[in-house]
């Protein structure tokens, strides 16, 4: 059975059975946890096999999640948004959720497994990466965060390493453990971030100024970093001095000349990582970029749930 079509039948996410332990809780469940294929301070990516009563396996990733080395602020805040956040997604470019488990000191969750690791990894073995393959790598980005943009969902932590490649090539993006919804649900007024979130080397100007900002602006100055890395392989920020590197961002002065970047990309980076965010790119003008439209037939726009069920159905 495909994974796609496991994920519609499983609509509903087991609840809690947080008086099991671990591994009597994978057990009863039909999970069998394969080698570790990253690591972080409180958490474990694994490879996991779902088992079905016809004796058939699946293979998944299993991102598990230590509530005893994690902090409180973690466990109690930004774990539970992230689950209320990924279990409703559905977008051939993000991580699709196939089932949310909880023992008494793990919280497990399966993904699809991306077989050729991350971006960075993948820029790594190939160095900088020919136009076309960032040009549609970089659409698959810009699609998933307009579809979550549209959801009024952002992602706080866009950078190479939160984004992964499937054995066919495709980019998926996931590890949504800093996103944030950007509406009160009940005033539906729009929500400014105060929180530092993701990593230096991708933060905007104003997350390094301590301002309150908007993250959705703050995901399309990562976004920039993250294209200007799949043409150069290399970061356009330094993050060893904070300090310089802000003032770096501020006089927008990053090396592009010595890459031979197409004046259509160079404008683009340009428009994305603008320092004044009245004047950033949003994600629907960076759809509408020259460079990303170019050798493409088809416009570039956001798959919303109601389509992408109908596409996999």
């Amino acid at each position: 059975m495909a994974f796609k079509e496991i994920m519609i039948q499983n609509q509903n996410f087991r609840e809690s059975q947080s008086n099991l332990s671990a591994a009597g809780l994978l057990h009863r469940n039909g999970y069998k946890l394969g080698r570790t294929i990253g690591e972080g301070s409180y958490c474990k990516v694994r490879v996991a096999i779902k088992f079905f009563g016809n004796g058939h396996g699946l293979k998944l990733a299993c991102k598990m999640i230590s509530k005893k080395r994690a902090s409180v602020d973690y466990v109690t805040r930004f774990l539970p948004r992230e689950i209320s956040i990924i279990r409703h997604l559905q977008h051939p470019n993000i991580t699709q959720v196939f089932d949310i488990l909880e023992s008494s000191d793990h919280v497990f969750i399966f993904m699809n497994l991306c077989e050729k690791g991350d971006l960075l990894e993948y820029i790594k073995r190939k160095g900088a990466l020919v136009e076309f393959k960032a040009r549609t790598f970089f659409r698959q980005l810009v699609s998933a965060i307009i579809y979550l943009h549209s959801q009024d969902i952002s992602h706080r932590d866009l950078k190479c390493e939160n984004i992964f490649i499937t054995a066919k090539d495709d980019m998926v993006l996931g590890d949504f453990g800093f996103a944030r919804r950007c509406r009160d649900p009940y005033t539906q007024k729009r929500i400014l971030s105060e929180t530092f979130c993701g990593s230096a080397a991708y933060a905007a100007p104003e997350i390094l100024q301590g301002v309150a900002y908007n993250p959705k602006m703050y995901d399309v100055w990562s976004m920039g970093c993250i294209l200007y890395i799949m043409l150069t392989s290399s970061m356009p920020f330094d993050d060893f001095n904070i300090v310089e590197m802000l003032k770096l961002q501020l006089a927008r002065q990053f090396e592009t000349r010595r890459f031979n970047l197409r004046a259509s990309a160079e404008k683009l980076i340009f428009h994305m990582l603008e320092p004044d965010v009245t004047r950033r790119a949003t994600a629907s003008q960076i759809a509408q970029s020259q460079w990303l439209r170019e050798h493409f037939y088809s416009n570039l726009h956001a798959i919303t749930p109601a389509n992408y069920s109908a596409s996999i159905g």
